[in-house]
């Protein structure tokens, strides 16, 4: 009897301890599919929903935020853009920890699909129909701007102002990936964005100043103009490159030739696009603010370009590029006729830039 009952006791403290100890968080991992993060503690996280719609496309707004200790009038804004996955959530956890770091108010807007629906509604800003197709300008309409994602998460950032009494009147924007390519997009497309400094890193297409293109990949039907790009060119535009994102077979990576014909890889791909423009800034004789940045070392992981992206933008910590780009420089593998990896692709496909000259390629 005594020997059953020290079993019990022993049975039932077992128990206990069990259910008394945590699980472990998840780890980081580059192989993880979500890239999610559990953090053992995230005191003052939240969420809240905004309207940022119009009265012709209403739109509610979650934007998942961390903020600093103290929260003032002055504290400034930054908006980290999620990826294809719509995982706000996990970049406002790659970017917390930066939010008491530097003391900024960290914010990751949620671009629903319900919203915004496929890539034509997040990536390509809604810019277009989502009937619109990538290599077929006939395809598709434009939408009114003000019902641009774009326009959306513009309209958002003033409701954060009001919810959380805050002065500013711009924000700094990071996005990876997909996020990249609605934050360079943006610039673009939308450049009445209250922008201060932006941020597109490892981006796997890019429009291009090419008129004959249309979109994803170039300006055709866009309305926006070769004049209208000086707009885009004041702001401060950061194509941020992972040096390890140098895989031309990349899962997530587009093998259409359309797409190929931008450059064999991310690493190419943000290169070409950064001298393209810069080309057609020289042309239209305007400043060009942007700046191409290298970070050493990592490939195609919104987690890990997040430390880089925060400690440029919030601290002006930038790696010094080891080969820096000349101004007086080809735009780089793939564009000059033949690409690095052998394939015959570009000219035949970048034709003509559609404003009565030669294409920028």
């Amino acid at each position: 009897m005594k020997k059953r009952l020290i079993l019990t006791l022993g049975l039932i403290t077992l128990l206990a301890a069990c259910q008394s100890t945590p699980p472990a968080p998840m780890a980081y991992s580059e192989n993880t599919e979500q890239e999610s993060v559990q953090p053992e503690t995230f005191e003052r996280y939240g969420s809240i929903v905004v309207p940022a719609g119009t009265a012709e496309k209403p739109v509610n707004m979650r934007l998942w935020y961390a903020r600093p200790d103290r929260v003032t009038a002055d504290t400034p804004v930054v908006l980290v853009m999620h990826g294809g996955r719509r995982d706000a959530d996990n970049y406002r956890d790659f970017w917390g920890p930066y939010a008491n770091k530097y003391n900024v108010l960290v914010v990751a807007p949620e671009v629903s699909q319900k919203d915004f629906p496929t890539g034509w509604g997040y990536q390509a800003g809604n810019w277009v129909s989502p009937d619109s197709s990538s290599v077929d300008a006939g395809k598709g309409h434009r939408n009114p701007p003000e019902q641009s994602s774009f326009a959306a998460v513009n309209r958002a950032f003033d409701r954060l102002c009001e919810r959380f009494g805050l002065n500013a009147t711009e924000y700094d924007i990071w996005g990876h990936g997909s996020g990249a390519q609605f934050v360079a997009r943006m610039i673009m497309l939308y450049p009445q964005a209250k922008v201060r400094t932006a941020v597109a890193a490892n981006s796997g297409t890019y429009t291009f100043p090419d008129w004959s293109l249309p979109l994803r990949y170039g300006l055709k039907n866009t309305g926006v103009g070769p004049e209208d790009l000086a707009a885009a060119y004041a702001h401060h535009l950061v194509i941020m490159l992972g040096t390890a994102d140098n895989d031309p077979s990349h899962r997530l990576l587009s093998q259409l030739d359309i797409a190929r014909a931008q450059g064999a890889h991310r690493l190419a791909k943000g290169k070409n696009f950064y001298a393209a423009n810069q080309r057609q800034a020289d042309k239209l004789g305007v400043p060009y603010n942007w700046e191409l940045r290298t970070v050493y070392d990592i490939g195609h992981s919104g987690r890990k370009m997040s430390g880089p992206g925060a400690r440029y933008l919030l601290a002006g910590k930038a790696e010094e590029p080891l080969f820096p780009l000349r101004r007086d420089e080809s735009a780089g593998p793939g564009l000059d006729g033949e690409r690095r990896d052998g394939s015959e692709k570009s000219r035949d496909l970048l034709r003509g830039s559609g404003d009565g000259e030669v294409s920028p390629f």
